[in-house]
């Protein structure tokens, strides 16, 4: 049986649809797993937080030594998992549009948006439309939530 144009288009257009699908699904859960990995480092120097600031500063510098390749263990990003843990205390985020988001998206939001509904509104807002962080930052600053 020979295919014809017509049909051959049609699968392709199918197959680049699955593989545009699984790219999306596979981008969700890495930053889920990101989100959730963050947290439970945060939730362990929160469980520490009486052996002081050097402590981040040793632990970032060990990483460092531990894995020269990877990034995201510095003493600023340490303690904005640190923040990110104390921000979402539950493993709640799992549920919530912020473990969909980057990490510096969630940096945004952890240090403008002290409040917890308006913080979730953003995260949403962001995840429904494609926000970049500087977007997000913008939206923030023009206090879009509050108009």
């Amino acid at each position: 049986m020979l295919m014809n144009d017509c049909e051959y288009l049609a699968v392709l257009e199918q197959v680049k649809a699955e593989v545009a699908s699984a790219r999306t699904r596979a981008r969700a859960a890495l930053l889920r797993e990101g989100s959730v990995h963050y947290w439970r480092v945060g939730r362990m120097l929160n469980e520490r937080v009486e052996w002081g600031n050097r402590f981040i500063d040793s632990l970032a510098r060990d990483l460092r030594l531990a894995y020269p390749g990877i990034s995201g263990y510095s003493e600023r990003n340490l303690r904005y998992m640190a923040r990110f843990a104390a921000t979402y205390p539950d493993l709640e985020i799992l549920q919530q549009a912020v473990a969909e988001l980057p990490w510096g998206h969630n940096i945004v939001l952890m240090t403008r948006v002290p409040d917890a509904a308006e913080r979730e509104w953003y995260a949403t807002q962001a995840v429904e439309n494609g926000w970049s962080r500087a977007v997000l930052a913008i939206q923030v600053d023009t206090r879009l939530y509050q108009r």
